[in-house]
């Protein structure tokens, strides 16, 4: 792996165990084992590091919302793109736990994440209307847009919550507690689905529960 990379891999690693505050350039440096002139020469500082975890962030979110648009949606994509979720909410974890102070500090990165979060929103839009479509929910158009705003709000506080109101530091923080945000999810969406996600749907909430 080149050190330009490592540095990105290192940043990742400790933003997610720690939080992005408590941890300076010298702290990377130090975790790969090279110099912080090293790692200046490869990132300006600690803003331009974040800001290429950001570039695969919403890249990977992009990926997210890439279902075949030749035919119907299935409860198999929907199954596959929950999986995704969890993975992207778990492997960038940081990133919503630290976002205020992050973009307070980069107004670029401010402005970029301000874009993304409404063109994820709108892609949350035309998934429930595909899923409308394909029979798994009964949906009025003017339902669809206060739904996904919901669900986008819940996914990225939901760390947040953890911390704040649950008190989990960033080192006590599980996948399952993570994971649980899929069931508050499930409840989100519960009003409008049909019989045909049913099963699916309390698959969904037996496994993320609280207990499960």
């Amino acid at each position: 792996m080149k050190t330009k990379d490592r540095i990105i891999h290192a940043s990742l690693e400790l933003f997610n165990q720690y939080g992005e505050r408590p941890i300076t350039t010298n702290h990377i440096a130090a975790h790969i084992k090279i110099s912080p002139g090293n790692l200046y020469y490869h990132y300006r500082n600690k803003s331009d590091i974040i800001a290429r975890i950001f570039d695969q962030y919403e890249q990977s979110v992009a990926e997210l919302f890439d279902l075949p648009k030749e035919r119907d949606i299935t409860l198999e994509d929907r199954a596959q793109l929950t999986e995704k979720l969890l993975a992207l909410i778990w492997e960038y974890r940081f990133m919503h736990r630290d976002l205020v102070g992050m973009l307070a500090n980069d107004p670029i990165l401010k402005d970029r994440y301000q874009a993304f979060a409404n063109h994820s929103i709108a892609n949350t839009e035309q998934i429930y209307i595909r899923m409308r479509d394909s029979g798994f929910m009964r949906i009025p158009d003017n339902q669809i847009k206060p739904l996904a705003l919901n669900v986008w709000i819940l996914i990225t506080s939901w760390t947040t919550y953890l911390g704040v109101a649950r008190g989990i530091r960033e080192d006590q923080l599980t996948k399952e507690q993570l994971n649980q945000v899929v069931y508050q999810m499930a409840h989100l969406e519960l009003p409008y689905l049909t019989e045909a996600t049913q099963e699916e749907t309390e698959h969904l909430l037996a496994t993320f529960g609280p207990n499960g």
